[in-house]
């Protein structure tokens, strides 16, 4: 029984609806929201148990590795180029002519023959894709890691003793094999799959978080973060090669009606996604790796743990929003535009007010924290960042939810008019990171990143969004 959706077996239904399906409504849950937040509440549950572990059983030099392994991983974007975003939308344009019987896509022939050629074209694409993040990653991060184990000198003995090649090939390797399915996932959150998909990847959470919780507290130490990507792989294989997998066999017959011609209907996004894709990795994962280079055992852990935090804080609340755009792109493909408005803004004060709540609990939570002489909370507090750049981080991806949510209307139109935006505050953001962080550390990270995302990211954005709003749709200014 879906915990979301009001049973429909009873042929005496009451009037009015239980107390329970009039919340969900209320909120904008359905299926997909429903198991998509259920993920991120379950992280934001488990997480604090994880971080204990983490705490008491690996060493900050392990733990300066743990977090700067996943930032490593972030390498992806090179390869990748931004590619699966493309898909969900060009998909979804599709999907508004197409359905689901048996398990098998049906509806209008051209708008099925293009869906083939969109996959076919998209699993030779990702197939190199794989290999080449398998092999530059793999041998970037080993250079990486072992020129990190000397310097500097406080942490030089400590993570030369850390055990991390052999966790390390093993986690590239079954991610590379995750992104080689990537493509098909994709195309399934644009066919508007989402329901299952988020239930899927909501157990995958609740496994591979029971299994890193083991591996952590048996001495499994790095091991861990593989044993997660384990359970990634394992579920996105479920999906394609079982729960859909007659949905793709329907769609191996040859292409005869119609096709995606890359040049035209992807690259044009595509390239601009990628830019945007690197230079995020820039601003929010690469001044982990350089506090890890540069800076005392320790820094990276606490820079990385914070972030997790905060940025699944985010997640969260942008499933309220995310989750609705294979509708969006329905919804334009159909030009109806007052009812795209009017859901965006709708799911995007829902997703503002959740934002809000979340980033000031945590940097409450903080100051708490450092307020505690407990032993464990004494530790716990130490692998946390203080409480004014927590604060700052807090503030700066408040101020960027609206944004995000902006970013994600005007792409389902299939065009993305922020390259040069993005440009612009990117680089001024990790500017601004690296200089002022060579100057106070972590706090000059957070005062960087604060300064860039409130001063230049979020009013470009903004201004981008309703200028395309007003360009593109007939009345647009006034469907607020």
């Amino acid at each position: 029984m879906n915990p979301f959706v009001p049973s429909a077996d009873s042929s005496e239904a009451p009037e009015r609806p239980p107390a329970h399906v009039r919340l969900a409504r209320a909120l904008a849950v359905d299926s997909a929201v429903g198991y998509a937040v259920l993920s991120r509440v379950w992280q934001l549950l488990t997480g604090p148990v994880t971080q204990l572990l983490i705490v008491i059983h690996l060493t900050p030099g392990a733990h300066d590795y743990y977090v700067a392994f996943s930032s490593m991983l972030g390498l992806q974007i090179f390869v990748e180029l931004g590619l699966h975003v493309v898909l969900i939308n060009v998909a979804s344009h599709e999907w508004s002519r197409l359905s689901l019987v048996d398990g098998r896509v049906t509806g209008d022939p051209v708008a099925r023959s293009r869906l083939m050629s969109l996959g076919k074209l998209m699993l030779r694409w990702y197939s190199v894709a794989a290999l080449i993040f398998a092999l530059a990653v793999t041998i970037a991060g080993s250079i990486f890691f072992r020129d990190a184990a000397t310097p500097p000198p406080d942490a030089a003995e400590v993570r030369q003793s850390v055990a991390w090649f052999a966790p390390w090939l093993v986690l590239v390797l079954l991610n590379a094999l995750q992104l080689s399915l990537l493509p098909l996932t994709a195309i399934l959150e644009g066919c508007n799959q989402l329901a299952v998909i988020n239930r899927t990847r909501f157990w995958q959470g609740v496994i591979g978080t029971l299994l890193v919780t083991m591996l952590l507290a048996t001495g499994g130490g790095l091991w861990a973060l593989a044993g997660s990507a384990a359970v990634r792989l394992a579920g996105e294989a479920y999906l394609v090669t079982g729960r859909y997998r007659r949905f793709f066999v329907s769609l191996q017959q040859p292409v005869t009606d119609g096709s995606i011609h890359w040049r035209s209907e992807i690259l044009p996004l595509q390239w601009r996604i990628a830019v945007q894709g690197i230079l995020l990795w820039m601003v929010n994962q690469m001044p982990v790796l350089v506090v890890f280079r540069y800076f005392g055992e320790g820094q990276a852990a606490r820079l990385g743990m914070t972030w997790t935090i905060l940025t699944a804080l985010q997640s969260a609340s942008l499933a309220w929003i995310e989750t609705r755009r294979p509708r969006f792109g329905s919804l334009i493909a159909a030009g109806d535009y007052q009812e795209l408005d009017r859901l965006f803004f709708h799911l995007t004060r829902m997703s503002l007010s959740i934002m809000a709540v979340g980033a000031t609990a945590f940097t409450a939570g903080v100051w708490f924290l450092g307020t505690r002489s407990e032993s464990l909370l004494i530790r716990l507090s130490g692998r946390l960042l203080p409480v004014a750049p927590t604060a700052l981080f807090a503030v700066a991806l408040t101020l960027l939810q609206f944004a995000l949510c902006t970013n994600l209307y005007v792409r389902a139109h299939k065009r993305d008019p922020f390259l040069t935006a993005s440009i612009v505050s990117g680089l001024t953001i990790a500017g601004l990171e690296f200089w002022l962080g060579s100057l106070w550390g972590v706090t000059g990270v957070a005062a960087g990143y604060a300064i860039g995302v409130s001063l230049v990211q979020v009013p470009l954005w903004t201004v981008i969004w309703w200028s395309a709003r007003r360009q593109w749709h007939p009345g647009g200014a006034a469907h607020v």
